[in-house]
């Protein structure tokens, strides 16, 4: 069973295990719509969702079983994970993070210019981080002039840098 990243413990909120969660996608309200998480290093453990709110640009999120704000800061920093039967239909140009993590990346004449190890959620739009051949790592927006083929089948990016980004 494939597991996709929805997001990262950050803090806790309150003292009854509440936790703020970064989102890992453009649609926090995702968490309201899946009954359990998986976290990372956890295996197959389904952590049931009790509540969900919100604040600024975090989800206040309570898990079924953590009940103090020690439970929950023991869990800052982990990853947050659902399955694919969670998964909602993307529109043509949307893609899972989780599924970007690892494509090959190369120019329009099919130079190799590296992989793609993050993905940088930022309101504008999103930053692909990719690690080059010599552990360089370049900064190139998830923008359409910039990345014009997506390839998740095939395992392959291209992108179109101008002067600078990859220089």
């Amino acid at each position: 069973m494939k597991k996709h990243r929805i997001g990262q413990i950050v803090n806790t909120h309150g003292l009854k295990g509440d936790m703020k969660v970064y989102p890992f996608t453009d649609y926090p309200e995702r968490f309201e719509e899946v009954e359990y998480l998986y976290m990372e290093n956890q295996g197959d453990k389904k952590y049931l969702i009790e509540n969900v709110r919100y604040q600024r640009n975090m989800v206040l999120l309570k898990l079924k079983g953590i009940d103090t704000i020690e439970e929950a800061e023991s869990l800052r920093d982990i990853n947050l994970y659902i399955d694919d039967s969670n998964l909602r239909e993307l529109d043509e140009d949307e893609h899972m993070i989780s599924d970007l993590i690892g494509l090959n990346v190369y120019l329009e004449d099919l130079t190799p210019v590296g992989t793609i190890v993050n993905v940088l959620k930022y309101t504008a739009n999103d930053v692909y981080v990719i690690r080059g051949m010599e552990d360089q790592e370049y900064l190139i927006p998830a923008l359409k002039q910039f990345v014009p083929v997506v390839d998740i089948e095939n395992s392959k990016v291209i992108i179109t840098p101008i002067k600078g980004m990859i220089d």
